[in-house]
């Protein structure tokens, strides 16, 4: 079995999507990329993708319009982290 290089290999999946004329396919790429996109990690090591860290972001900035998002001031969290 060859092995194909990873710049090889993007090129080749490019040259394929680029042929690629049906929009269900392409949907179902775009789906699978959205989900598959890895920005970051949770607490406890788990993948987050970009739709999850964006959903939280809009939870959020939501939670805080309604006035339901406990926040701390910076010497509340120096008082917390230091104990003082």
């Amino acid at each position: 079995m060859c092995i194909m290089k990873t710049e090889t290999l993007k090129i080749n999946i490019t040259q394929r999507i680029l042929n690629i004329n049906n929009d269900e396919i392409l949907n179902k790429i775009s789906k699978f990329l959205d989900e598959e996109n890895i920005v970051g990690y949770d607490m406890d090591g788990n993948p987050i993708s970009e739709k999850e860290y964006l959903k939280n972001i809009h939870e959020t900035l939501d939670q805080l319009t309604e006035g339901n998002l406990e926040t701390y001031s910076s010497e509340e969290v120096r008082i917390k982290i230091l104990g003082k």
